[in-house]
């Protein structure tokens, strides 16, 4: 049996050994080295840049509903009428002419962007899985650009629905890219905040749509640069993600594990420096990347994945599901309903 004194003397090494460990929860951890604040800076400055595609969502979203009722907007691709019809179905005579956008033309206004957008989404994976998650988006900026700058020189309503519906490819590739690439360069205790972010940023673009329309409304071709605006945004993220790395997930994806680690080592120390073997990175970069290599190892056991899949599989059906019910609610919602209103009323 120990005695007393043998007790109290384990209790005081196992204390002096809990503070040299800071494993009780009565002592502090060290705080953030240096390069550890470096990591979440560089980070966090990756994902703003890239997030800037959640922007001109948002913004292309809202700016439309308040484009379409600006008046020479109404003018150039509107109609003239004498007469004005009541909220009791009433119609009266005026002493003014009055110029509106067609309820038939609002619809395919607003709703050709939703079709580029689908057809963005859809080739968005492909071009991410071939080309990788930064090429996707600099391609993304790049079809946005365009289209936005076909809605700001429009003179017939055949280019704002061309405009329309390039900026939505280049909108749709943005939703599936841009999550994606702040999933794979931000580390685990921060992902969740970081990908988030996309949606702060569609919401932003929207608040952000709905004061330049009320700051342009009263100016003559008003409507041209609230629609030229989406230019600025898209090559700002054009030229950020220039400078941007890859993220080292794709690169194992296609076998590159040294141009994966060097990624991996400057977004997560904030230096860049080139690497040339494993032994060049600290251990929490190497056990990173062994299991980021270890992941794509189980992945490509299980083959390669199907549609069919989303399907068949109970487990990934049941997750389809989920998602698309919570992506379908979302739409639905009073917020994105009140949205859309303003869009098309």
């Amino acid at each position: 049996m120990p005695s007393d004194q043998d007790i109290a003397l384990s209790h005081s090494e196992a204390s002096r050994n809990s503070r040299s460990t800071g494993d009780d929860v009565g002592f502090r951890s060290e705080p953030p080295s240096r390069k550890s604040r470096s990591c979440c800076s560089f980070v966090t400055l990756l994902s703003i840049f890239a997030t800037i595609g959640g922007f001109v969502f948002g913004y292309d979203i809202g700016v439309i509903g308040g484009v379409k009722d600006m008046e020479d907007f109404k003018k150039l691709f509107g109609e003239a009428s004498n007469t004005s019809q009541l909220a009791n179905g009433t119609t009266v005579q005026l002493n003014h002419t009055e110029w509106s956008v067609s309820a038939e033309n609002q619809g395919w206004i607003v709703g050709s962007f939703s079709l580029g957008c689908l057809v963005g989404a859809l080739i968005a994976g492909a071009v991410s899985d071939a080309m990788g998650r930064r090429i996707a988006i600099l391609m993304g900026a790049v079809v946005f650009t365009v289209g936005a700058f076909v809605q700001a020189i429009a003179y017939f309503l055949w280019m704002v629905y061309l405009g329309r519906i390039v900026a939505g490819v280049g909108v749709g590739v943005f939703s599936m890219s841009v999550p994606v690439y702040n999933a794979e360069v931000s580390p685990a205790e921060q992902r969740g905040r970081l990908v988030s972010l996309n949606q702060l940023s569609i919401t932003a673009g929207i608040m952000v749509s709905f004061l330049v329309n009320l700051a342009c409304e009263n100016y003559v071709h008003g409507w041209r640069i609230s629609l030229a605006l989406q230019c600025v945004f898209s090559l700002l993220l054009f030229f950020g993600m220039l400078v941007a790395p890859e993220t080292p997930r794709f690169l194992m994806t296609k076998h590159q594990r040294i141009r994966a680690l060097t990624v991996l080592n400057w977004i997560r120390s904030g230096q860049k420096k080139l690497i040339a073997s494993d032994s060049d990175v600290n251990p929490a970069v190497l056990e990173e990347i062994n299991s980021i290599a270890e992941e794509l190892d189980q992945a490509s056991s299980q083959g390669k994945p199907t549609w069919s899949e989303l399907i068949l599989t109970w487990s990934a059906a049941k997750r389809c599901v989920c998602l698309v019910c919570v992506q379908i609610l979302q739409s639905t919602s009073v917020l994105a309903n009140k949205i859309q209103k303003n869009c098309v009323s």
